[in-house]
């Protein structure tokens, strides 16, 4: 049966709590998690940033009235854990190699000190989830377009929040599940 890990960067979070282009897709995804073969995912460094860029918004941007602390705590106490798998940079399989985040950065054309953390989620999901096999595998779901772009065109399938509208992404995941439904007799 095929499992769909959905692998959330920070601008995916943050749409869970601040009303943004893409927040419907998230919030739709979260509410369909439930009765959908839908895995989430999400690494260290998700929480670190999610983290920070929550208290920079709640001093950059008062006329949102951010209550930093409590979206901190609903996040850490309520999302992450039960809804969010969180994962590390290590890999979880002995059948392929580890990818270096070094050799990352450069295959990704990243800079380091300015968009670079884009290869510890890249890394993580090539590294913690290289253990799905078949049909299986992960769906990057971002609202940064130039790191949607790049792992495109490595060959995964993304979530581009920014592009596809709450309808597409509904068209995307009846699709798969009545593609699934039928191969397996559903």
């Amino acid at each position: 049966m095929t499992t769909r890990v959905l692998f959330f960067d920070t601008s995916a979070i943050i749409k869970i709590f601040l009303q943004e282009k893409g927040s419907d897709v998230v919030k739709w995804l979260i509410q369909t998690k439930a009765t959908s073969r839908l895995h989430f995912v999400i690494n260290e460094q998700v929480c670190k940033e999610f983290s920070e860029r929550i208290k920079e918004f709640s001093v950059s941007r008062p006329h949102l009235n951010i209550n930093a602390e409590r979206i901190l705590n609903l996040f850490f106490n309520h999302y992450v854990g039960c809804k969010f798998r969180v994962i590390g940079q290590e890999i979880i399989s002995n059948t392929k190699e580890e990818q270096n985040l070094s050799i990352i950065i450069k295959e990704l054309n990243l800079i380091t000190g300015k968009n670079d953390w884009d290869a510890l989620h890249y890394q993580s999901m090539v590294n913690a989830l290289a253990f799905l096999g078949g049909e299986s595998h992960p769906i990057l779901v971002s609202g940064d377009n130039d790191f949607v772009k790049k792992v495109a065109r490595k060959g995964y399938r993304v979530i581009n929040l920014n592009k596809q509208s709450l309808k597409e992404v509904k068209v995307w995941h009846n699709n798969a599940f009545n593609i699934d439904a039928h191969k397996y007799g559903i």
